[in-house]
């Protein structure tokens, strides 16, 4: 009878457990699914070689998801500093192909097309990539789940990602994604040479609306010795907000929302 009790509670064990492919899954909708559309102000602090003062850049970012977990778009709008104000950045985010990105420049009053081949890189002079914005798609990588750890109070799982197109300028991604929240805490990036290039975290994660939040996060390219902060504005956050799907599209790039963007 003993050994029959502890057969069942071994295969309730097992049905209860995620897959590796569950456990992602879960953390990109944590991470860039949250209600049906968002708004955010965020500031950007991009640090140079060696630290000293921040570059700072203030923007807007606007989201909508056409389906939870596939496809949505994401709007941003520039506010500060003075000689990048009114720069757009718009994104269509696919699944089974490269997202459509484009970046709209004031200055030259020319949108530049963001090919697949420069997803990875820089982000308006970060250490955040342009993938990063709208996060990278978890169906476009294999996983692995290495095991479970602690970082400070929290049990995490351990997982590995290798990128399934042998374009990727990645190598391989291993998360640290925390067991309770599936916020990610920890995240590497490891490029073709095998190289440790990036290196992301979670540093503040804030319950807003009812809605876990990562307030303050950090990348820092170890080769490079730059770092950037992205730090959200709490006041500044919505969620379920009137957003037409019209508002995702070229034409908005010269001529922005203006009235959801404040």
């Amino acid at each position: 009878m003993k050994v029959f009790l502890i057969a069942l509670a071994l295969m309730a064990t097992s049905a209860l457990a995620m897959s590796v492919d569950e456990i992602v899954k879960k953390t990109h909708l944590t991470s860039y699914y949250q209600a049906d559309n968002g708004k955010a102000q965020i500031l950007m602090k991009v640090y140079s070689k060696g630290g000293g003062k921040a570059i700072k850049k203030l923007f807007y970012m606007l989201r909508l998801d056409k389906s939870e977990g596939g496809e949505q778009s994401f709007f941003i709008y520039f506010v500060k500093p003075t000689d990048i104000k009114r720069t757009t950045f718009l994104v269509h985010k696919k699944i089974q192909e490269d997202d459509f990105r484009r970046l709209y420049i004031p200055a030259s009053d020319k949108i530049l097309a963001i090919a697949g081949s420069r997803k990875q890189d820089p982000f308006m002079g970060s250490d955040f990539s342009y993938e990063d914005v709208s996060g990278r798609h978890y169906t476009k990588d294999s996983h692995k789940l290495l095991g479970s750890a602690k970082i400070g109070s929290a049990d995490v799982y351990m997982t590995e990602s290798i990128p399934k197109s042998d374009d990727d300028k990645i190598l391989k991604i291993n998360a640290w994604i925390d067991k309770k929240t599936f916020i990610p805490l920890k995240v590497e990036y490891y490029n073709r040479k095998g190289q440790l290039f990036r290196v992301y975290s979670s540093d503040k994660i804030q319950k807003i609306k009812g809605h876990n939040t990562i307030t303050k996060r950090t990348m820092r390219s170890p080769l490079d010795g730059t770092h950037t902060i992205m730090l959200v504005n709490p006041k500044k956050v919505e969620f379920d907000i009137k957003m037409d799907k019209s508002l995702f599209s070229e034409r908005s790039l010269k001529n922005p929302p203006m009235n959801l963007l404040k």
